[in-house]
């Protein structure tokens, strides 16, 4: 009866409709592959979902973002704000039998601050911990630097590893799946980079063995080849629905789709800092000063893109309509920050104020297999800017190469995609547009909103935080120096009998998924 209450517990906590006694395999096709199986190598959507299969964190992030018990089951500040108090979950044991202690806490949250030869490490998480120690084997107190008012949520994103079969292996090897070793509800069997990853469930798990007993995530780029497997019952769910199908799959008595709002926002980012930028010359090809770098020209761009066009006619209405960062709902956002209606003639003004009526050439990037419909909106965007004069190619990349070249500031227009992992606004705008960020890709610098963010991020009143959150965005917006046009939302499929609970951090878990 114990084991029971366990599993319904767990089960409430992921949202799911738990299945006691049910034992059998899922397959689920996802559009993008994992860079790694060490869960602090690189922070990136496709690397999580594979991490909160086979490890956990202190803190759980629901379906909906909400920060839930996990291996802690409590936490608070002490008298001193700067030092927070975990309290450890008992009785949880690694998937080598070994028990959770605090001091695995401790060498977990050291380790993911730098990870040797990490593309993207999880620092921005961890970059405020000045000390983290363990009080005693169930209690780890975190000392920060300055105010961390979301600690919590920041925690959530760090996998906690075994010290003991993680300490001496090397990276190159863990990414391979060598020291795979959580307390979650799924224990690593393979990864065969290209084809797929497979799981084996837990039976000791703490929350109770999982409903499915092995799992695979197997790669299917292509959105097409995704709905044949689904169709042709080769796999039993799949994520990322193409958007064109839907309305057919919604009259499938085969198939039950789920849908929910997304935390990610796509904009585009712009080489607002450099003089000379590497895609943009005058129309006959000779290198021109950046016309970027002049608000009017990005004004001008943002006018001619039609964001309520991008989300009826290449997202098929499958998208929230924005100009800002932050998504409805979340610190940061502002209704004062409203659509720019389509104004061409405003548009054109501006670029003939600028010196550039006759307009330039330019190369825009974006990914190919990352987003939902991300290389049609590029090419819907070429359309918008060529109204401008301005001459477009698009190159779409795989997403293994994009983001690498992002960093490197090899591109002058691209598009970018950033969820809000944490369930607020600070992390992104910070990651997105503070003048010392790795992923400020367009190099866009304001110290008025550089002193706000950091004002913000040691503000432990969450509604003074909020206001000051929402002044960065306002600013940040009126100098455009991104341009946002939609919000995601999420679609899955699955073969009927399945219950898919949608999460708004877009993740695929076989955790959100339960027999009927």
């Amino acid at each position: 009866m114990r084991s029971l209450f366990r599993r319904l517990a767990a089960a409430l906590m992921l949202g799911l409709s738990p299945q006691v006694g049910a034992a059998t395999d899922l397959t689920i096709g996802i559009p993008t592959e994992t860079t790694s199986i060490d869960p602090h190598y690189q922070d990136l959507g496709p690397n999580h979902q594979i991490r909160m299969h086979i490890f956990e964190s202190l803190v759980l992030v629901g379906s909906k973002q909400e920060m839930l018990p996990g291996l802690a089951t409590a936490w608070k500040v002490s008298d001193d704000p700067l030092i927070w108090e975990f309290t450890l979950r008992q009785g949880v044991r690694f998937h080598d039998g070994t028990p959770l202690t605090a001091a695995d806490v401790v060498f977990s949250l050291v380790r993911a601050l730098d990870v040797p030869n990490a593309p993207s490490t999880f620092k921005r998480y961890l970059e405020d911990m000045a000390e983290v120690v363990a009080v005693d084997d169930h209690t780890v107190r975190v000392r920060t630097k300055r105010l961390v008012p979301i600690l919590p949520n920041s925690l959530a994103q760090i996998s906690i590893v075994s010290a003991k079969r993680t300490r001496d292996v090397p990276s190159t090897s863990f990414n391979g799946g060598a020291a795979a070793i959580g307390t979650g509800p799924y224990k690593f069997v393979e990864f065969m980079p290209g084809s797929h990853v497979t799981f084996a469930a837990n039976a000791d798990y703490w929350g109770g063995a999982p409903p499915w007993s092995k799992v695979t995530l197997k790669l299917l780029s292509n959105a097409g080849s995704r709905l044949a497997a689904l169709l042709a019952g080769d796999v039993d769910a799949i994520a990322e629905v193409p958007t064109t199908d839907i309305g057919r799959l919604a009259r499938d008595g085969r198939v039950v789709l789920s849908q929910g709002p997304s935390n990610r926002v796509m904009f585009w980012a712009m080489d607002v800092s450099r003089e000379k930028t590497p895609f943009l010359t005058a129309r006959d090809g000779q290198e021109i000063a950046n016309p970027l770098r002049d608000r009017r020209v990005r004004e001008a761009i943002s006018l001619v893109i039609d964001r309520r066009g991008i989300v009826d006619r290449v997202m098929e209405g499958l998208a929230i309509v924005t100009n800002q960062i932050a998504p409805e709902g979340f610190s940061g956002y502002t209704a004062d920050i409203g659509i720019p209606p389509v104004d061409l003639q405003r548009a054109r003004a501006l670029m003939a104020e600028a010196g550039h009526a006759n307009g330039f050439k330019l190369a825009i990037h974006s990914t190919n297999n990352r987003y939902i419909n991300d290389a049609k909106a590029a090419q819907a965007v070429a359309q918008m800017l060529a109204r401008l004069n301005i001459d477009v190619t698009v190159n779409a990349m795989p997403v293994a190469l994009y983001f690498g070249a992002a960093r490197k500031k090899e591109f002058t227009f691209l598009q970018v995609g950033w969820g809000h992992s944490t369930g607020d606004s600070y992390v992104v705008l910070r990651e997105a547009l503070k003048t010392d960020s790795l992923n400020n890709y367009g190099g866009w610098s304001n110290p008025e909103f550089d002193r706000l963010l950091d004002r913000a991020n040691q503000e432990m009143d969450l509604r003074q935080r909020n206001q000051m959150l929402s002044a960065a965005s306002k600013l940040a917006m009126a100098d455009i120096a991104v341009i946002p046009t939609h919000d995601q939302v999420n679609v899955w499929a699955s073969r009927k009998g399945l219950a898919f609970v949608p999460r708004m951090d877009e993740l695929t878990l076989a955790t959100s998924v339960a027999p009927q």
